[in-house]
């Protein structure tokens, strides 16, 4: 069960940071075609989405094995817990994340503890975000990693990882940044150091086109992590949408030589 819920905890992690890994990209575009960043597009939260709804979405196009529906067709509280790990297995190989996660949960359930609650919610809110694209499967997971949410915080309130969590279902699914914010600073008083934190407020940041104080956030990660490309390639790209294209060069080449640094590092 552990390898399998690391492997979908490390799946999602990669997702999250998928929007930052991309930053290097957009400069192979000259600093005048850059345009203004979107701004934040979430929709409505819809009404509660039962297991059924989210189960049906997922299978429009693919249909499980026999026994993988069998286990599907159970309450999750009667399913055994190799069978939930027979269903991890095959949608990680069958390619659905949202199903391995809704597994991933169903066991957490079956034994609650700080950890397995953390890792279960941080994978359903993370996974709403990535899957953002697909409504029912998104609220679906949003909802179920609230109720982890609520539960893990009962038992350790400044666990910083699932706060991150919470910070994100509050900015990502509700899309209230007044509670976002309510919960975001008292998590920075826990670890003002935190990396993911900063890095969930830089995003929000940008989204909102708030260019100087996402300027004055990156360079807060900056301090924290001196020769990670990324936040320089963030720096970067933040002064050419502010069209300051002297900082955005210069910022581009010191992401450049650290890029060049980390690759030849053994």
């Amino acid at each position: 069960m552990d390898k399998q819920k690391s492997h979908v905890v490390i799946v999602l992690s990669a997702a999250l940071l998928l929007g930052i890994a991309m930053v290097a990209n957009r400069w192979k575009s000259s600093l005048s075609a850059l345009g203004p960043v979107p701004q934040a597009m979430n929709k409505p939260a819809m009404g509660p989405v039962s297991r059924d709804a989210f189960l049906s979405v997922l299978f429009e196009d693919i249909k499980p094995p026999i026994h993988i529906g069998r286990i599907l067709a159970l309450d999750a509280k009667n399913a055994a817990e190799d069978s939930l790990q027979a269903v991890i297995q095959w949608a990680m190989e069958a390619g659905i994340e949202p199903l391995a996660i809704m597994a991933e949960a169903d066991l957490a359930e079956k034994n609650p503890t700080r950890d397995n609650l953390t890792a279960a919610a941080r994978n359903l809110v993370f996974g709403g975000a990535q899957y953002h694209d697909i409504p029912m499967v998104s609220n679906y997971l949003f909802q179920r990693g609230k109720t982890f949410i609520d539960k893990g915080l009962a038992m350790d309130s400044t666990n910083v990882p699932l706060r991150n969590a919470w910070i994100t279902y509050l900015s990502e699914y509700e899309n209230e940044p007044m509670k976002f914010l309510s919960v975001l600073r008292p998590t920075l008083a826990i670890d003002s150091n935190n990396i993911e934190t900063h890095f969930i407020h830089l995003n929000l940041l940008r989204k909102s086109s708030q260019w100087k104080k996402a300027i004055a956030k990156c360079e807060k990660l900056i301090s924290l992590q001196p020769q990670n490309p990324v936040w320089l390639f963030q720096t970067s790209e933040i002064y050419g949408y502010m069209g300051d294209s002297l900082n955005a060069k210069t910022y581009l080449e010191l992401a450049k030589k650290a890029q060049k640094q980390q690759a030849i590092k053994p």
